[in-house]
């Protein structure tokens, strides 16, 4: 009897009035708005933010709704959010990828026993806080002492995710300036235009120090939009020595000279595309290391012979390479056949014996790297349709 009355409550407590059922047939089959916020996928809460309104307080604002409704499904939420990074312009940031380590709860997860420190515990949770710190590290935000806090109170002192954040801030302050022919402090963090950074390109790969970049601008007026007017103007930055203006020189007349083009070249996160003019290597027989005879090396008679020699031969330079000499090197705002003309008719004016070389274009469109609107000039085309200047 007891068993039948505990059913019996039971069943009344499932059972749903006549009333209701008979109103039920009127109401509209779809759900309400209520369950559709709470049955959203995690995504939504990014991908429903408009494209205008993305920007860093709005991603910070998501973090801080899903820590206030939701204690669970934190892996789910920061893969997620990870994707959004670079559309909510967050990735260079610092206090995002805080606010993100910060959703793990504190102190749940950090081993208790040896068994727990020896094995990967909660190997979810680790992965992802490495894949942040991973993320991180690919955009070159540096760590500081507090995020590292952050995770030894998330994981505990020596954990697999902690060894990573530990390993950050011991490389990665000595790696920033690694690259000794570039300076970060002139790029990082400032909005430099793309004219500039094709200069800071061409300087780092230029190893003459007396290498002299110039700017030429090719259209006069500007542009038909308001906005960025400057970038928009067809330009070239070239980079040429003096050293390269003494080969040309010295080259014989009706010489292959090539203008190729484009390569690629990364200032930081910025990549950059530009082309190079190249002749033939100046000399056939080209060694890069010195050959010496062992045999006979303790001989000291003839010691004074080394500085008897003579001295007046012409060295090798450093755009002498194996392979070809490199002339001068540029970078176009728009890669066409139209520019690479213009460029050697301003190398000309300090190189006038580039008038009696044979010069070939080999210019590919490439990529969009800046934008740029492609102007139609009828007498530039009928000139880019010649693929070589040979004059004499």
């Amino acid at each position: 009897k007891a068993a039948s009355s505990s059913l019996s409550v039971a069943f009344r407590s499932f059972c749903i009035p006549s009333g209701a059922v008979s109103s039920s047939r009127f109401v509209s089959s779809e759900p309400s708005k209520p369950e559709e916020v709470r049955l959203a996928h995690i995504e939504r809460q990014f991908d429903a933010v408009p494209r205008e309104s993305r920007d860093k307080k709005a991603f910070l604002a998501a973090i801080a709704v899903f820590k206030e409704r939701r204690s669970r499904q934190h892996v789910e939420f920061i893969n997620s959010a990870l994707k959004y990074v670079k559309e909510y312009g967050v990735h260079k940031e610092l206090d995002t990828y805080k606010a993100l380590l910060n959703i793990f709860p504190k102190g749940k997860m950090i081993p208790q026993n040896t068994f727990q420190r020896i094995m990967l515990h909660y190997p979810q949770q680790q992965n992802c806080c490495v894949k942040v710190l991973d993320e991180m590290e690919w955009h070159g935000v540096q760590p500081d002492k507090e995020i590292h806090d952050i995770v030894v109170n998330a994981f505990g002192e020596w954990n697999f995710a902690t060894k990573k954040i530990k390993r950050m801030l011991f490389w990665m302050p000595k790696l920033k300036y690694s690259n000794k022919y570039i300076d970060r402090r002139h790029i990082e963090g400032k909005n430099l235009t793309a004219a500039e950074l094709s200069g800071h390109a061409l300087k780092m790969m230029s190893r003459d120090p007396a290498t002299t970049l110039d700017f030429i601008k090719l259209s006069d007026g500007p542009s038909s939009s308001s906005s960025d007017a400057h970038l928009e103007d067809d330009w070239i930055v070239s980079a040429q020595s003096v050293q390269q203006r003494r080969i040309i020189a010295g080259l014989q007349e009706g010489t292959k000279i090539t203008v190729d083009g484009p390569f690629r070249v990364y200032i930081m996160e910025h990549a950059i595309q530009y082309v190079k003019m190249t002749s033939p290597p100046l000399e056939k027989s080209f060694e890069e290391f010195e050959k010496h005879d062992m045999i006979g090396r303790e001989d000291f008679s003839d010691w004074f012979s080394e500085w008897t020699k003579d001295r007046s031969g012409r060295g090798r330079s450093v755009q002498e390479q194996k392979d070809e000499t490199v002339l001068a090197m540029a970078v176009f705002s728009n890669n066409d056949n139209q520019s690479a003309d213009k460029w050697i008719r301003h190398l000309q004016k300090s190189s006038p014996a580039l008038e009696k070389m044979m010069v070939h274009l080999r210019i590919d469109k490439g990529d969009e790297m800046f934008n740029t609107e492609k102007k139609d000039d009828t007498e530039n085309v009928q000139q880019a349709k010649t693929s070589s200047i040979d004059s004499s």
